[in-house]
């Protein structure tokens, strides 16, 4: 019925509800007709309008009856959003998920319903518009009434889409409101005939007004009244006719000041498309206006200077200006008679048009890149000589001109000419080729290798480098490691066929050390190579450092998990391609979180250490310890090692870490758990061997660790098996398949039944009943365990609820709490609104817990909830008892009504004295400190005899009765009480009867 995956999630579904401005308002007429008038369409006694978010179904609208909110656990419309389309069930007590429903169950119970979801136009389902009766119907709903419903739940939709754009315009209008006063322009609104009928506060203040009043309906010509009014009328004109006009001038303000203004006029158009009215809007330019005046003055004073600039020089100098791009605007005398430039064609103006063809291209694009940073520059290039189409070489200088925003407006610049300096450099480049090396080369050693000779020059500074004499040598390269030479060899060779190369090599220098060069060069000639030699031995080290930081664990010093995988892959490899094997231990702390917590991280850190260091000390060098994090390592294991030494090995590490240490005059002791798996035992890939390890260190932890596990085919098998068994859970909650069983408890004085204890079983579609002994792994799933108790909760809820009305003597019942729901937060809250909602009161219920429940970390917090459970008048038993590690303190220091004596000491009490002996402890224990005692397994006369003499309170087991569904609890009542009224009374309540 209900799509476990919709086409929507449920995040994006809960934003879209919170959108509407609707949950927990007050009651509206319209939502109230609406529910009305659903349920007067369809004949039901009941119309609902709701809402459903994480937690409950909020009405909104509720027609027939009086509720404002459903827990969500209980609701039937949740299984309508679900479907996302009309949901019409016709006998809620024949249908298979909702014939427990409590609605069902009730006094007056509910048999029909009928919900349509409201969904919104992205397909999101916000709550629904449902009818209910307390008939059945079996034809459901007539497609008129299908119909109705349909236009009904759009009508709500609608109301609701109408707020959230009333709201979206209200918000729009203040925004615009907020612009209006915050902008720094004059703006106006002008009818036809120019008259003013709004301007903003700011408009006001600029022309000397202080408020509207006193220039409304006043000619808006009148107002900026400008020398050239007719330029005013065309803009006007214009705005009605174009669309928009614009001018400027200067006019005074009311305070006499004249200021500069820039003014655009646009129509403000009605719903036909003709003109209503006219929007203004004035910018103050004053400043800009003087600033502009200002900039012509100066421009005509540096005309005149530029013009006469190259007198002053010794050599020509040329003044450009140009645009942004580099388009020429303006240029001296000089500039225009050596280029030959026209003054007045533009497209003759640019730079590709005075730069001489012998370098254009390469020019070009030192002038493109020069414009584009946009920053000053400097270039040399050939500019062509009008006069005989001949070059001379300028050095090109420019400067940015930019404006009060920091953009480009135009470039500055000059052009000086260098070409005799130009053919210095070039007749001097050849001789200078060496020592321009050279001084790149810095704490480099130059030098020249012939080698057809095997002569070889090397610079002065190569003996302060390399320890060689400089001047001519034989060999070119001396000292190389012998590991290297390879190397050299061929990067001679390399040189000969391609022209230029490098290498990296060690070179052992006269005083003993030994350092990395790097070598560079190039062919100069046919019997020339040019290059140089430089010292990298800190570049190395540089190298050598990070490498290390990536690849080891900056606390320990060991590989980490990049590492260790590599060393794993490359271990693995080499043991396929020579037959040989490979050891994987993976180790982890046992109580490392709780060092870290009670003695500080410090500690911690110091017990990672130690444990490195004992690691590093058990194992060959052509192993590896690494720690791939947190406070788990790997130890890898090579050939000649098998498996069975790994696994000595691990037995061994077991022992050498459990040896205490000092930190801070306290002493630890590392305990630690133990997988271990192995090539070719196992698996042979290192993904697959990784898990294999990892599935053997789980089955460590979870046989009570402190222990070495090897791995086998069966754990993967078993851990298969509970990730199946986790999936299969979650459909079974889905799907209510998890159902309570009830196991009656009988006072051994009276043979009363007293209470009950709920036990859950899976109602397999296909295996039929199963217990928990199938399904129990489940539990150690938090949020598995969490969903079953919440399902457990209410199906207890409403069976109590039921044999309530039927007015059955039923006692308490029992609930069993796993360890996590003690970690959800809201746990007492949840079970108490259950209960409340399905109204019984607490006193019926008993909730157990085991010891381990009491011991954990999260003991703090469970002594509150408990102590919340009995301020409700909920009892508390503690289950198991005896199996443990609880204390009388733990009995002293939690609100426990209640002791379970634990089967294991029952079903040997005929015939062992010790356990007969701890029972009496517990009874008497019990009754000091005035609790019940519950024994639970008994499954003979002989063991209830015998608990009965010892003054036990209460019994449980199959003696009495087998745990049954609860539909099966009137008859077992019944039939209990038929025969406590025929048993004889010297047997008293230990005759079997059930």
């Amino acid at each position: 019925m209900n799509d476990p995956n919709p086409s929507w999630q449920e995040a994006d579904r809960l934003v879209a509800l919170r959108s509407f401005p609707i949950l927990d308002t007050a009651p509206e007429s319209f939502f109230d007709a609406i529910a009305s008038m659903a349920a007067h369409m369809c004949k039901a006694p009941i119309g609902l309008i709701s809402f459903i978010d994480e937690d409950r179904q909020w009405l909104k609208a509720a027609h027939g009856i009086q509720t404002c909110e459903i827990p969500r656990t209980l609701s039937i419309c949740t299984h309508t959003i679900g479907d996302n389309k009309l949901l019409v069930i016709p006998d809620l007590k024949k249908h298979k998920r909702f014939k427990d429903h409590p609605l069902v169950n009730a006094d007056q119970p509910i048999s029909f319903y009928a919900g349509i979801p409201l969904t919104t136009k992205d397909g999101l389902p916000l709550g629904t518009l449902c009818v209910l009766d307390y008939k059945a119907r079996r034809r459901g709903l007539s497609e008129e009434q299908a119909l109705a419903l349909t236009g009904l739940a759009q009508a709500v939709l609608s109301q609701l889409q109408l707020r959230l754009s009333e709201k979206t315009l209200a918000e729009s209008h203040r925004l615009k409101q907020r612009l209006l006063s915050s902008s720094g322009d004059c703006i106006a609104v002008l009818d036809l005939e120019l008259r003013l009928l709004y301007m903003n506060e700011n408009g006001l203040k600029s022309i000397g007004f202080e408020n509207i009043g006193s220039v409304q309906g006043q000619c808006w010509t009148d107002l900026f009244a400008i020398a050239e009014r007719s330029s005013a009328l065309q803009a006007i004109e214009a705005a009605k006719t174009d669309g928009i006009g614009r001018y400027a001038g200067s006019c005074p303000t009311a305070t006499g000041i004249s200021k500069w203004w820039d003014i655009v006029i646009t129509p403000i158009m009605n719903d036909d498309g003709v003109p209503q009215s006219l929007l203004c809007v004035s910018r103050d330019i004053t400043d800009i206006h003087k600033a502009q005046e200002n900039l012509r003055q100066s421009e005509s004073r540096f005309r005149t200077l530029v013009d006469v600039m190259p007198l002053s020089f010794l050599s020509p100098q040329a003044v450009w200006f140009s645009d942004r791009k580099g388009t020429f605007s303006y240029c001296n005398e000089y500039w225009y008679d050596y280029t030959g430039l026209e003054r007045d064609e533009r497209s003759s103006r640019r730079w590709e048009s005075i730069v001489h063809p012998i370098r254009r291209d390469q020019s070009l694009v030192l002038l493109d890149d020069a414009f584009s940073r946009e920053s000053s520059f400097e270039v040399e290039i050939p500019i062509r000589r009008a006069c005989d189409d001949s070059y001379r070489w300028f050095i090109v200088r420019g400067q940015p001109l930019k404006d009060e925003n920091g953009d480009i407006e135009q470039w500055f610049g000059i052009a000086m000419d260098i070409h005799e300096r130009k053919q210095s450099e070039d007749a001097l480049r050849n001789s200078e080729e060496r020592l321009q090396l050279a001084l790149r080369a810095a704490h480099m050693v130059a030098w020249e290798y012939n080698p057809r000779t095997k002569e070889t020059k090397r610079s002065e500074n190569s003996l302060s480098l390399l320890g060689i004499n400089p001047g001519t040598e034989v060999e070119l390269f001396e000292n190389v490691h012998p590991l290297d030479e390879p190397k050299v060899k061929h990067f001679l060779e390399r040189i000969e066929i391609y022209g230029a190369d490098s290498v990296e090599c060690r070179i052992l220098l006269p005083n003993g050390q030994l350092r990395w060069f790097r070598v560079r060069a190039e062919k100069a000639g046919p019997d020339r190579i040019v290059g140089v030699t430089f010292d990298i031995t800190d570049q190395k080290d540089a190298e050598e450092e990070i490498w290390h930081s990536a690849n080891h664990d900056p606390l320990t010093g060991l590989p980490n998990r990049s590492l260790f995988q590599r060393r794993l892959d490359a271990a693995l490899a080499n043991a396929k391609q020579n037959g040989t094997s490979v050891s994987l231990l993976l180790v982890d702390l046992d109580e490392f979180k709780d060092i870290n917590d009670t003695l500080g991280h410090d500690a911690g850190d110091a017990l990672l250490k130690e444990t490195a260091s004992r690691l590093s000390s058990m194992v060959r060098d052509c192993d590896t310890v690494a720690r791939l994090g947190g406070d788990e390592f790997a130890i890898l294991v090579v050939e000649p090692l098998k498996l069975e030494n790994s696994t000595r090995l691990g037995s061994l590490i077991l022992e050498t870490l459990r040896q205490p240490f000092t930190y801070q005059k306290r002493t630890l002791v590392s305990r630690v758990s133990i997988g271990v798996a192995a090539y070719p035992d196992h698996d042979d890939e290192p993904a697959e061997l990784m898990k294999d390890a990892d599935i053997a260190l789980y089955q460590a932890k979870a046989q009570g660790r402190h222990q070495v596990v090897t791995y086998s085919s069966t754990m993967r098998h078993l851990t298969e098996q509970r990730v199946s068994l986790g999936r299969s859970l979650r459909d079974a909650i889905f799907n209510h398949e998890i159902v309570p069983f009830y196991q009656p408890k009988i006072s051994l004085d009276t043979g009363q039944v007293v209470g009950f204890e709920a036990l859950a079983r899976w109602h397999h579609p296909r295996r039929g009943i199963l217990t928990p002994a199938t399904f129990g792994a489940a539990f150690e799933d938090y949020e598995l365990a969490s969903e079953i108790g919440k399902l457990l909760m209410s199906r207890v809820a409403t069976d109590l609820r039921q044999w309530l009305d039927d007015d059955l003597p039923i006692g308490r019942v029992a609930l069993n709490l796993s360890p996590a729901e003690f970690i959800q937060p809201g746990m007492v809250d949840n079970m108490l609104r259950t209960l409340d909602w399905i109204k019984v009161s607490p006193k019926f219920l008993e909730v157990e817990v085991t010891e381990t429940v009491l011991l954990g970390r999260n003991s703090d917090n469970v002594s509150k909830l408990l102590e919340q459970f009995r301020q409700h008048d909920i009892h508390i038993a503690l289950d198991d008892f005896g199996t443990g590690y609880a204390s009388l303190t733990h009995l002293k220091q939690f609100p426990v009504n209640h002791i379970k004596i634990d089967r294991s000491f029952v079903q040997n009490l005929e015939n062992d004295p010790d356990d007969e002996a701890i029972i009496a402890a517990v009874i008497g224990l019990g009754k000091s400190l005035k609790l019940q005692v519950t024994a639970e397994g008994v499954e003979t006369l002989g063991q209830a005899e015998r608990l009965r003499k010892l003054g036990c309170d209460h019994v449980q087991g199959f003696f009495y009765a087998r745990p049954i569904p609860a539909c099966d609890i009137p008859h077992f009542l019944a039939k209990w009480r038929r025969k406590a009224e025929r048993r004889p009374t010297k047997t008293g309540p230990l005759q079997r009867a059930c």
